[in-house]
């Protein structure tokens, strides 16, 4: 459907002159946490809608595939008219405009900070140094589509003459200057009690 003729789109979109134009849709075509992400994402805020749940591979019918999200990122730059997802950075790098996500608290632009928002509403499932976070992908108060990554060591017994390198790098990886570059590549900073249990749990490695 052309973006001009859906009235939803029109709808969502006050004000702006949407070209007609059938839109171009592009997705991973390797098997990727980026799509696995986004579709637990339109699983959680749109389950009648989008009924094939979360997967790493993408199942939806249609669109075109690229690899890697430099791959959707240089698909859609190149393509008139065209739509995908891909990590904040690449999309940053390709200096592509980005869709705003509205879960019914307003819409919300996709940067650093209204990501960091979700994360911070973010819920510990592990227990003690165990830092796991489950998303809730309906918030209101951010953007919702965030991803967590995770470094992951133990936590005692390790290799003695590795232990201080790890825990050193951990340890810089947690700081306030490193945290603080994360935001400009495109990505989100640690805050608050999250940053503060960070913290701990290096420095109980031993």
């Amino acid at each position: 459907m052309a973006s001009r003729s859906n009235p939803k789109i029109a709808a969502a979109n006050p004000g702006v002159t949407l070209p007609s134009a059938t839109i171009a849709q592009f997705h991973r075509s390797d098997s990727s946490g980026t799509s696995d992400n986004f579709t637990k994402y339109l699983t959680a805020s749109a389950p009648t809608a989008w009924t094939l749940g979360g997967s790493k591979d993408w199942k939806a019918p249609g669109g075109q595939g690229s690899k890697g999200s430099d791959g959707v990122a240089s698909s859609v730059k190149s393509t008139a008219n065209s739509i995908g997802y891909m990590e904040l950075s690449f999309a940053q790098d390709a200096k592509l405009p980005t869709a705003w996500v509205d879960n019914g608290g307003g819409a919300f632009e996709a940067t650093s900070a209204n990501a960091a928002k979700t994360l911070a509403s973010a819920t510990i499932k592990g227990t003690g140094n165990d830092l796991a976070l489950s998303i809730d992908y309906a918030t209101k108060t951010g953007y919702p589509i965030a991803l967590v990554t995770y470094e992951i060591t133990c936590e005692k017994g390790g290799d003695p003459a590795l232990v201080p390198l790890t825990k050193s790098f951990l340890a810089y990886a947690a700081s306030d200057e490193a945290q603080g570059k994360l935001d400009a590549a495109g990505y989100v900073p640690i805050t608050g009690d999250l940053l503060t249990k960070v913290r701990t749990a290096v420095a109980a490695i031993s």
